[in-house]
């Protein structure tokens, strides 16, 4: 076994006996106070001492090497000096203590934010406590010191005593030495942190703070947070310089030790991920949310979130799950045994059409699962509160870089026609001013939109105008848009057009009843791909169209002044979602999305190789087909035994031949008039079984 000696007075002290002890290392820990007792927890192989020692008590406690339970005496094989920087007389004590024993002794240096205070006119540095209480003789107002109560009694002149409020350790010596200064009661702020910025601004508002003094501890002592509270606070901050030192970061320490102990312990970081929901800005951000944000090291996001980030944390602008695990799987190495904790910043909400879920997939697959999601106000709970309307009872659709703009047109049309209020998640004007085209072509021109423009910014506004009227609408920015439709229609869910609905010209057109029983018999689901092919005047289509808009429509014919048919019978029913295709079905086919659903109400012939070609790019297609003539009727009965189908499936067709007579007015009576039978044919594949008779 071998052991090492800290002397600790940081966080980083704590971290490095907590990881020598996980790696079977015998630690001893010299801590001054009781309450830095209280904070080390004690192990099975770290044993905590307590009290201030001189040059020749700290001789003596090294001589004596370590005692484990069993009675062995250990020699330290090292000596960790991770006491405070500002303690340089206990560290010239610990290497005045070495002087001849041949035992290593290793600086732990803190890192500080020498960025975060210099150049700016609210902050004033000083080298000393000296020097600074000299300067605050001079000044009104409030002091709130945060440089803890050892070098109090310098602070406490006549002009500067009854203007304290001392922020200390909970223990009950430095209570006594703010009460032996004559600073009692509420002027004792004894707590420990970390203090977020939140927090200190709080107590700088609570007390009429005007100055604070802090040493430039690092970002381990909250020095950041001191600053950016001053700053918020618009008071003088007073920071007594990091004494310059020679030393080792934490991960260089872990190195040394490993070689002189010849034991393995560098072990990867551990990392702790939070994923943040900001809302609009950092003016909605939850408390929750902020002082996750406020307590890591790392913060990654785009750069407008960015500015949010408190002073002295290292930022990066990358909101990709691949950036963010490349950054992360460096850090875990190269702070081997420390705990890092990250944060990714996200508009809105986590939960809310967020990037949220991939970058947690990211990280999951990587082995980053210590993943916590913190909830932000949505864009459209915004809107909703200052435009004074409900949201629970409306439509709700995210446009905001989608590339399939037929889709999410043919899905806005439907909603706004059929439901009063609609929230549309938008990219910026021009998808407003595009908005409010599609409706208008619709007929949705009436439509009130509610346009919210840098909700929660200090450009923050509000502007109601028509649909018709949304080209007005130019300034650049974010956008987040409530569509109001007083006047919503009832769905019908059942095709119901009558054929006198539809522009047909003189192009044939599959008849209501008949166009009805075909649809019914597609069984179409939601986000189906349908072919429409002999579309003629897109009758089909357009009743397979307005099923739902997530359904896509294909509907396919050779001859030009069908397609000019289907897209004017298209317009007329406000679809976005039928697609016109001038080509001949079997070389068209083979460019179109994989189908689900397939309608034959042509073939030009070519019936047999327009269905194999349609197994052929998916075997669970379903294939409805009309037949009048006798010859296609003969056509479509071979397809059980002669059409070519994949192999392992056996094709199941279905036949039913529709009678249809329509009554016509003679005279005072009404006689039926028979139409031509028409057979209807369903065909799918099923899967082969094995015959184990």
């Amino acid at each position: 076994m071998k052991a090492v000696l800290i002397f600790a007075g940081t966080t980083e002290g704590r971290e490095l006996a907590q990881l020598l002890s996980e790696s079977g290392i015998c630690c001893r820990v010299c801590v001054a106070t009781d309450y830095g007792k209280l904070v080390m927890p004690e192990s099975d192989d770290v044993f905590v001492s307590v009290g201030r020692l001189d040059e020749n008590q700290m001789r003596t406690l090294i001589e004596e090497g370590y005692r484990t339970d069993s009675g062995e005496i250990l020699e330290y094989q090292a000596i960790v000096d991770a006491t405070h920087p500002y303690a340089t007389e206990v560290s010239e004590n610990i290497k005045n203590s070495l002087n001849n024993l041949n035992i290593p002794y290793l600086r732990l240096k803190r890192e500080g934010n020498p960025d975060v205070c210099r150049n700016k006119q609210s902050v004033r540095c000083f080298d000393s406590h000296e020097d600074c209480a000299k300067a605050l003789a001079g000044t009104k107002g409030n002091i709130l010191l945060t440089t803890g109560s050892s070098a109090l009694s310098v602070y406490c002149l006549d002009a500067c005593r009854e203007r304290l409020y001392v922020r200390t350790l909970p223990s009950q010596e430095n209570i006594a030495s703010c009460e032996a200064q004559g600073i009692f009661g509420k002027r004792v702020i004894a707590m420990q942190g970390p203090f977020s910025a939140e927090m200190n601004l709080a107590m700088i508002r609570q007390f009429d703070i005007r100055h604070i003094v802090t040493k430039e501890s690092g970002a381990s002592g909250g020095f950041a947070e001191k600053m950016q509270a001053a700053e918020e606070g618009g008071i003088q901050a007073w920071v007594i310089g990091q004494p310059k030192e020679s030393g080792l970061s934490f991960s260089e320490i872990v190195n040394q030790l490993q070689k002189l102990l010849d034991t393995e312990i560098m072990k990867e970081a551990k990392v702790e991920v939070s994923l943040i929901g900001i809302g609009m800005g950092p003016d909605t951000m939850s408390m929750d949310a902020r002082c996750a944000m406020e307590n890591v090291d790392l913060i990654f996001g785009a750069e407008r979130m960015l500015s949010c980030a408190p002073a002295g944390i290292e930022t990066y602008p990358y909101y990709q799950a691949d950036d963010i695990v490349s950054i992360l799987l460096k850090k875990k190495k190269e702070f081997s045994g420390k705990t890092i904790k990250a944060a990714v910043l996200l508009s809105g909400d986590v939960g809310f059409y967020s990037g949220a879920k991939k970058i947690k997939e990211g990280l999951n697959k990587n082995g980053f699962r210590d993943v916590r999601l913190y909830a932000g106000i949505t864009s459209v709970s915004y809107l909703a509160a200052a435009a004074g309307e409900s949201w629970e009872d409306a439509k709700i659709l995210s446009i905001h870089g989608r590339k399939d703009v037929l889709r999410w047109r043919a899905e806005l049309v439907d909603l706004v026609m059929y439901h009063p209020k609609t929230y549309v998640l938008v990219s910026g004007a021009e998808d407003i001013s595009g908005i409010g085209k599609l409706l208008t072509d619709a007929g949705l021109g009436e439509c009130i939109l509610v346009c919210g423009y840098q909700l929660s910014y200090e450009e923050e506004r509000i502007q109601t105008l028509l649909a018709k009227e949304a080209e007005s609408v130019t300034g650049q920015g974010l956008y987040t848009l409530l569509v109001k439709n007083p006047a919503p229609q009832k769905k019908i869910l059942t095709p119901v057009l009558a054929d006198t609905d539809f522009i047909r010209e003189k192009v044939p057109m599959t008849k209501e009843e008949i166009r009805q029983a075909a649809v019914c018999k597609l069984g179409l689901t939601n986000q189906a791909v349908v072919y429409d092919i002999g579309s003629g005047t897109g009758s089909i289509a357009v009743e397979c169209a307005r099923c739902s808009p997530d359904i896509r429509v294909y509907a396919v014919d050779k001859k030009q002044e069908a397609v000019e048919l289907v897209k004017k019978n298209r317009a007329k029913f406000h679809l976005q979602n039928v697609i016109p295709v001038l080509a001949e079905a079997v070389d068209a086919l083979q460019n179109l999305d994989t189908p689900t659903h397939v309608f034959i109400g042509g073939s030009g012939g070519n019936m047999r190789k327009i269905i194999e070609t349609v197994w052929e790019k998916n075997v669970n297609a379903c294939i409805v087909a009309t037949a009048v003539s006798l010859e296609t009727v003969a056509e479509l009965a071979k397809a059980e035994t002669e059409f070519f189908c994949p192999k392992g499936y056996l094709p199941d067709m279905e036949t039913v031949q529709i009678q249809v007579s329509r009554s016509k007015k003679a005279g005072n009576s009404r006689l039926m008039r028979a139409e031509n039978p028409v057979y209807l044919f369903r065909l799918r594949l099923n899967r082969q079984t094995e015959d184990k008779t």
